[in-house]
């Protein structure tokens, strides 16, 4: 059992709404002559058309290797390949990636198991994998790969250790984590769209949502799994 971190001092709250509003503030006023250095959409497209293959291939290899590692999360990626190739290639590339990756990990649990997992994501992540496994089913993996703040990577190793076939595990991964993806393709496909006031904005949430799972990971992930859980028991 993991030990539990005290709870933060009212200072601290207090402190980081300050930043919080800080970041906003500096955005806000550094934005016009921060985004004169910005390069424009045609300068991007012609340094692209520059990179030829090794642009996309970049972009998937870089994806695949965040759905078997993790090194950088998933959506910095998505968010540049749409800035880079727009909303549809945008959307191919990581896609590629993605479902690459995620069938890699999910033939080698499938192929080797446990010792092979338990090499790769320690014991502690071995645990929760178990978890997965016990809870899972069809709907409830597919609620994980749609849903926020699951975790949808240890999902593609737990369902390799279930009777779910390929077919199936490929089709429902890929229909639950295309929303998403969509999203963060759509997000740097329009960042030079985007009001300055909602970049403060979605940057502060960031922030204060990577604070909240920093502090109360573990407890906001188990409350995700146990809704999940929940409504998936619905479609058995």
């Amino acid at each position: 059992m993991s030990e539990q971190r005290r709870p933060l001092p009212w200072w601290a709250w207090l402190l980081t709404g300050l930043l919080l509003v800080a970041l906003v503030a500096a955005v806000l006023y550094w934005w016009a002559p921060i985004s004169q250095w910005l390069p424009t959409r045609e300068q991007v497209t012609a340094w692209v058309d520059q990179m030829g293959a090794w642009g996309p291939l970049a972009i998937i290899l870089l994806e695949l290797t965040q759905a078997l590692l993790a090194p950088i999360p998933g959506q910095a990626i998505e968010a540049v390949s749409g800035y880079l190739f727009g909303p549809w290639l945008g959307v191919l590339f990581p896609l590629i990636g993605m479902a690459l990756g995620s069938f890699l990990l999910f033939l080698l649990a499938r192929r080797w198991g446990r010792p092979l997992l338990i090499k790769l994501i320690g014991r502690k992540s071995m645990d929760r994998l178990d978890d997965l496994v016990r809870r899972g089913g069809a709907p409830f993996f597919f609620l994980i790969w749609l849903l926020p703040f699951a975790p949808d990577d240890l999902a593609c190793a737990a369902a390799g250790l279930t009777p779910m076939s390929p077919r199936q595990f490929l089709i429902l991964m890929l229909l639950g984590r295309l929303p998403g993806l969509c999203m963060s393709v759509w997000v740097g496909a329009n960042v030079t769209r985007i009001d300055p006031i909602w970049w403060a904005v979605l940057l502060a949430g960031i922030a204060l949502v990577a604070l909240v799972i920093w502090r109360k990971g573990e407890q906001v992930q188990e409350a995700i799994l146990a809704l999940i859980e929940r409504v998936s028991d619905h479609f058995k």
